[in-house]
């Protein structure tokens, strides 16, 4: 895995700071509604998506939402493709797990529908921080 480092001493103390905000829950979608597990492949909406933003703290993220499960990583300009980062989408649950070298990341948030932009809550063992992702 290449090597890459999550957030400095400052970032750590303003993420630690930072405040969650709600997410809203739009199902339309969804294959059925939303009600059943999605699994990443073609039948999935994210699936082959980019999307983009920057977090509370000012740090730029980007998701390229594979078919195999896995992500895609930008990071304040820095790009990965690690089998570590993975994603699942389950009913309208979003789910993204990404592998820091100072820890893991993990960002849950509600998928909208029709390219609205997706609020993501980030958790890490410094703290949580929130992003709010729109479709590339």
């Amino acid at each position: 895995m290449t090597t890459r480092r999550l957030f400095a001493a400052a970032t750590v103390a303003a993420l630690a700071t930072a405040s969650l905000t709600g997410c809203s829950l739009l199902s339309s979608v969804l294959p059925g509604g939303g009600s059943a597990p999605v699994a990443p492949g073609s039948s999935n909406p994210l699936t082959g998506t980019s999307w983009s933003g920057v977090d509370s703290d000012g740090d730029a993220w980007g998701f390229e939402f594979q078919d195999d499960g896995t992500v895609g990583l930008t990071y304040n300009g820095s790009s990965y493709d690690d089998a570590s980062d993975t994603w699942t989408l389950s009913g309208s649950t979003l789910d993204i797990h990404t592998a820091f070298d100072d820890g893991d990341v993990d960002l849950t948030g509600d998928v909208g529908s029709g390219g609205a932009p997706i609020d993501l809550d980030g958790r890490y063992s410094g703290g949580d921080f929130t992003l709010t992702i729109t479709q590339d």
